[in-house]
């Protein structure tokens, strides 16, 4: 049964690659299996001693599923900050203007309020007009 989990997988992850450099992209991907798997061998050993399993199809069937999960989860967090590097990169100039122009209108607004509040303090009030 763990063969046929397995498969389901391995077909499953197989079209789930990113787009850099190949030697890149295995050992990172190399990298989310292991840790996709340390985590489901962990979290399977729990259901074992808590109790909450009992056979070998069982755990492996939730051992598969974890894994996946978790793979899916990395691979998605992975290839977005990817994607966002690739933006960044190609859009810097308009990021840096956006920026830029919020920080400015940030600083121009604290500088109208600190006004406001300065004339405020300040004003006195003439009995005679």
């Amino acid at each position: 049964m763990s063969a046929i989990f397995k498969f389901l997988f391995e077909r499953a992850t197989d079209p789930l690659g990113l787009p850099i450099n190949a030697l890149y992209e295995y050992i990172i991907l190399a990298v989310i299996g292991a840790v996709a798997y340390g985590i489901a061998y962990s979290k399977v050993g729990d259901m074992y001693h808590g109790g909450l399993i009992s056979g070998r199809t069982e755990g492996s069937f939730f051992h598969w599923l974890i894994r996946l999960i978790l793979f899916v989860g990395l691979w998605l967090l992975t290839y977005g900050a990817i994607q966002g590097y690739y933006f960044m990169t190609a859009n810097w100039q308009i990021i840096l203007m956006v920026a830029g122009s919020a920080a400015g209108a940030a600083m121009l607004c604290t500088l109208a309020v600190t006004a406001m509040r300065f004339v405020k303090k300040h004003r006195t009030v003439n009995g005679n007009a």
